[in-house]
């Protein structure tokens, strides 16, 4: 084989390499935008907003009360706190409790009783996401370490820093599967016996993770306005109109809904290729 035909196989090599797994390249900018179908502006400042079954709840910055409302904005129910949480960061629901965190803690109330009470405790908490009734993963950056919280109260490690490095958000996929991101860049989906079935590159930054009734994975960094579709042989980025500092999403149905700056939500389809 002469240098030139070595020189054809290795690029062919390479352009086949980059394509597929680690070396899989991924977009620098979107290639789509999308645009609401609707802002709602909110009448006081929320820290942070989450999905529970059919309604939203959102966290207000007081930390003194969780707003319900349901996905068309007509009733609106207002959760007394009977504790206040102190510079609240977010809020997450599971069927039976409703959980609230700040920098030091994760707290929990039922929903039947609404009584406040502490969780877990010196934890920074990245993402949360339910394992089972009344039982919770809880992914911690600094610690490098996703607890199981189970509904007796114990802490286990369930992954640590020698099974990923700086786990952000957490999501739950259809069938039991759940995923996390990494502060390496990639978006992991493991089993509930805690073992990676697979990995893949997403872009660099992301600390927010969700996914939609499809089971179709969606990252984005926290105040920036483009949203990543990551599926295992592309990832499509959507550029985000009419939001300026997004801070969380979710989907329920067939819309998305994105928190933006704290005073408002806009409301967009589920993107689609």
């Amino acid at each position: 084989m002469n240098r030139g035909s070595l020189i054809f196989v290795m690029l062919l090599f390479s352009a086949f390499i980059g394509c597929s797994g680690r070396g899989r390249v991924l977009p620098a900018k979107p290639e789509y935008e999308i645009v609401p179908l609707k802002i709602v502006p909110l009448d006081n400042e929320v820290v942070d907003f989450c999905a529970d079954d059919t309604r939203l709840l959102l966290l207000d910055i007081s930390g003194t009360r969780v707003l319900a409302v349901d996905t068309g904005f007509s009733t609106v129910e207002t959760i007394p706190i009977s504790i206040r949480v102190t510079s609240p960061r977010g809020i997450y629901a599971d069927r039976y409790y409703i959980y609230v965190y700040n920098d030091r803690a994760l707290f929990r109330m039922a929903k039947d009783k609404l009584i406040l009470s502490a969780l877990l405790n010196n934890v920074r908490i990245a993402g949360l996401a339910v394992y089972a009734p009344g039982e919770l993963l809880v992914s911690d950056e600094e610690r490098q370490t996703v607890w199981l919280k189970t509904i007796f109260g114990e802490s286990r490690n369930f992954l640590d820093r020698s099974d990923l490095a700086r786990p952000r958000d957490l999501t739950v996929f259809p069938g039991g599967i759940f995923g996390v991101i990494s502060g390496e860049g990639r978006l992991w989906q493991f089993n509930r016996a805690g073992i990676f079935i697979s990995s893949l590159p997403i872009p660099p930054n992301m600390d927010l993770l969700g996914c939609d009734r499809e089971g179709r994975a969606y990252t984005m960094q926290r105040g920036e306005t483009v949203i990543w579709l990551v599926e295992d042989k592309k990832t499509m980025g959507y550029e985000l109109k009419g939001v300026v500092s997004p801070m969380r999403f979710v989907f329920i149905g067939e819309k998305m809904f994105v928190l933006d700056s704290g005073r408002r939500i806009a409301v967009y389809s589920v993107p689609s290729i």
